[in-house]
């Protein structure tokens, strides 16, 4: 899983997988919807306000997920 894949799980169910300078990718992701940088106050508002986008992205996720490796 990319980090923006985990920015776009976060952002989704609520559940950080991110940490650290890593968070950046939560905030990227975010501050697309909204043209421009998005403040950590703002991130439950900006998650709500684009749920369905955010929810399509989550789900185009899933729909692509590759095969684990079996060996």
């Amino acid at each position: 899983m990319t980090k923006h894949e985990c920015a776009v799980v976060t952002a989704f169910t609520g559940i950080s997988m991110l940490k650290g300078k890593d968070l950046r990718y939560l905030y990227n992701y975010l501050s697309g919807f909204i043209g421009r940088p998005v403040y950590s106050h703002e991130i439950p508002a900006v998650a709500e306000t684009y749920k369905e986008q955010i929810r399509e992205d989550f789900l185009d996720l899933c729909r692509n997920a590759k095969e684990a490796d079996d060996g």
